[in-house]
């Protein structure tokens, strides 16, 4: 949720507010999605420009629980699930900026925008299932129940999040965590530490003499979150005297060392009462119903993660606060300078309140406290997609900013289909539409996502209903309809952790403009990523990694056998010869960095290859969800060991102009042999799925136009200019 300002108030006293901790030996509540992007925004190895270096993120975040391991501290990961109604405009202005700042990524921009890449979360659970780390998806915001937990288990939060100043917890603001162990001496034993600064209610209460812990979430809804823009208290503050402070010209921090001030010598009763008295009669129900709704959220002890992690619960009742009876501001109203509310004032704080109410009026939406218990089991399970919560409890699909041609349409556009088949699903295609937010350059706008693009419903039976068995038929159904003449014999003869790459690169080419060096490129990294990494290890380096294995080379080099006959049925990774990788590295390991043309000619980064990768990212996301919500019927992608951005790109640059890609990369990894050979052999496959299904690549040029209705013959109905 967030207090505005109040982070930078507590970092300017942070020795008055935090204390130094050691962090060993306990338990740890994370919040998630905030540990997730503060890891992501520490990565200084990672180029958002070319759409994800997830390998790289996923080194980091396995080498923070391994920490975390090391010095005894178990993990509790939480994560929020679909936004709240009352959130919806803050997400929606927040995509606008997140939008403007995508359209500027470029190699140079990117080391100073903070642009998330389009699957972080998903790898960033990949890791935690990897490393069979405890985490749990709440239906809604995950703040309360994180609270909850901490209080239950009395242990700290980790998070970035200036609600949990306010909470009742033990916090560890990620800024202030050593994310390096230390061994220490303590109380005569030698123990792996992490060193941090750990905030607690009671340091505050002591600084501000008078001031009782239950006033807090009273001062983050007078500073605006998420229930109410600040600016309806704006007559209040008004009357508040801001103290002078030397260095300090932020009007908003002064109000927050005013706030302090005078809730010092207040009661809970009588500060929302003196609140109140400045504002209309027709606002004082809305205020109050919002101060209500925050003051329960900060004290809720409700906590179904409890339940998920295998704990015994003896939370108490959660916490209700009965608030003032109408006339009782008039008792307590001492504000400095109080005189009556004139009527005719200019007011616009009715206008922010009457919008936030009448959108959540005309949003069809769930009451999440009456959510079927059959489907919060199914989403703290992680059974349905987190990409498809709000599209269930809101009937909403938000786009997610990637780099992109943003002259071009959305790279999401082509997977509409896939997305309105799991609303159907959920909703039991019962409903009409879907809202989406689509991209339209740098802005946003609702594109309606109605039954032309559904497909018919395979079973009469409610989603709750079916059985995994029959949800894996509606998986195949889906594919049966939309990739027609696709062979289920060929994709099973892939890899199983390769089989749902290959749909998605089918999806790709059919509803996309997709030249053939893209789709080698991905074959390439996926080889890379998940069979030459795990026999040479994860050097990222490339002339360290020459320089290490210099004499190996030069041997393996002298003695390659270039008469050995290339099988095309070898797609067993473990056959792969470990001095082969050695040899595919050498050469395929410099493509993990920047290319020299575009260092040299940053005017050179080309983002119509980039809108291409774009789009494939779109496609690999919504048919690994598809497939999750349809009880995952094929084995998931593991995107980290799949996906390299910057990889990608380069491989794909260097097999533009090549009329034969795989005839070039042959050559380009001359002598690795087993390595040629795996790759040969998916190429096989994919060969024979393009011929059958009757669906081809094209040729690149960098002067194409936009391809809103290439391959889309027959296909009307996905493309919105039709």
């Amino acid at each position: 949720m967030g207090v505005r300002g109040l982070t930078t108030y507590i970092n300017r006293h942070q020795d008055l507010f935090l204390k130094d901790y050691y962090l060993h030996d306990t338990s740890l509540v994370i919040d998630g999605h905030s540990l997730c992007a503060q890891l992501y925004v520490s990565l200084n190895t990672s180029f958002p420009a070319f759409g994800g270096d997830y390998d790289n993120i996923a080194l980091l975040t396995k080498k923070f629980f391994k920490n975390l391991r090391k010095c005894n501290v178990t993990p509790f990961v939480i994560f929020d699930g679909c936004h709240e109604t009352r959130k919806l405009k803050t997400v929606l202005s927040r995509l606008r900026n997140k939008l403007k700042g995508t359209s500027q990524l470029d190699p140079v921009t990117q080391k100073n925008l903070k642009i998330f890449p389009y699957m972080l979360r998903d790898v960033f659970r990949e890791i935690l299932i990897e490393l069979k780390i405890s985490y749990t998806i709440c239906e809604f915001e995950a703040d309360e129940e994180i609270a909850a937990l901490a209080r239950h288990l009395n242990c700290p939060v980790l998070s970035y999040d200036s609600d949990f100043f306010i909470y009742n917890v033990f916090y560890i603001p990620f800024n202030m965590l050593d994310k390096k162990p230390k061994q220490i001496d303590l109380d005569g034993s030698r123990v792996h530490v992490m060193e941090c600064k750990l905030y607690k209610v009671q340091y505050l209460c002591e600084h501000f003499k008078g001031l009782q812990e239950e006033l807090l979430p009273l001062l983050a809804t007078v500073l605006g979150n998420d229930y109410v823009e600040k600016q309806v208290f704006s007559k209040f503050f008004n009357q508040l005297k801001l103290p002078k402070s030397k260095g300090v010209k932020n009007d908003e921090q002064r109000q927050i060392q005013a706030l302090f001030n005078w809730l010092q010598n207040e009661t809970l009763h009588s500060a929302i009462s003196k609140i109140l008295g400045r504002l209309k009669k027709d606002q004082k129900n809305k205020v109050k119903t919002i101060i209500k709704k925050s003051i329960d959220g900060y004290y809720c002890s409700d906590c179904k993660s409890i339940r998920y992690f295998s704990l015994q619960s003896d939370l108490d009742k959660n916490y209700d606060f009965i608030m003032p009876e109408d006339g009782d501001e008039g008792a307590y109203f001492d504000v400095e300078d109080c005189d009556d509310l004139n009527d005719d004032d200019e007011c616009n704080e009715g206008a922010a309140i009457d919008e936030d109410e009448e959108q959540a009026k005309n949003t069809s939406t769930l009451n999440f406290k009456n959510l079927p218990d059959w489907l919060a089991c199914k989403i703290r399970n992680n059974l349905i997609p987190t990409t498809y919560l709000n599209l269930y409890a809101h009937h909403k699909h938000i786009c997610n900013p990637q780099p992109e041609d943003f002259t071009d349409e959305d790279s999401f556009l082509s997977v509409l289909p896939i997305v309105r088949y799991a609303f159907d699903i959920l909703t039991d295609f019962s409903l009409d539409n879907f809202l989406y937010y689509s991209r339209e350059n740098d802005h946003y706008w609702k594109l309606p996502v109605g039954n032309d693009y559904s497909v018919e419903r395979p079973l009469d039976i409610p989603y709750e209903q079916l059985s995994d068995t029959q949800l894996k038929q509606y998986f195949q159904h889906f594919l049966n309809i939309e990739l027609q003449n696709l062979d289920y014999t060929a994709i099973e003869r892939l890899p199983s952790n390769f089989q749902l790459i290959m749909i998605s690169i089918l999806w790709w080419i059919k509803y996309c403009s997709v030249p053939a060096a893209h789709v080698h490129s991905l074959i390439m990294s996926y080889i890379m990523l998940q069979i030459i990494d795990e026999k040479t290890g994860t050097a990222r380096n490339h002339f360290q990694f020459n320089n290490r294995h210099t004499s190996k080379l030069r041997e393996l080099r002298q003695n390659a056998n270039e008469n050995i006959e290339i099988c095309e049925n070898f797609l067993n990774k473990n056959k792969v010869q470990y001095t082969d990788c050695l040899l595919a590295a050498s050469v395929l390991l410099k493509h993990f960095e920047i290319d020299d043309s575009i260092i040299k000619k940053p005017k050179s980064y080309d983002t119509k290859k980039i809108h291409s990768f774009a789009q494939f990212q779109c496609a690999l996301q919504q048919i690994n969800a598809l497939n999750t919500l349809c009880t995952s019927p094929f084995e998931s992608t593991v995107c980290y060991k799949s996906y390299n951005g910057t990889f990608v790109y380069n491989i794909a640059l260097k097999l533009e102009n090549q009329v034969d890609p795989t005839a070039f990369l042959e050559q380009y990894i001359k002598g690795a042999n087993t390595v040629i050979m795996f790759y040969k052999s998916i190429c096989k496959i994919y060969g024979e799925l393009l011929e059958k299904m009757k669906l081809s690549t094209i040729q690149w040029s960098h002067k194409r136009k936009r391809s809103r209705c290439d391959n889309c013959e027959g296909q009307s109905r996905h493309c919105r200019w039709s």
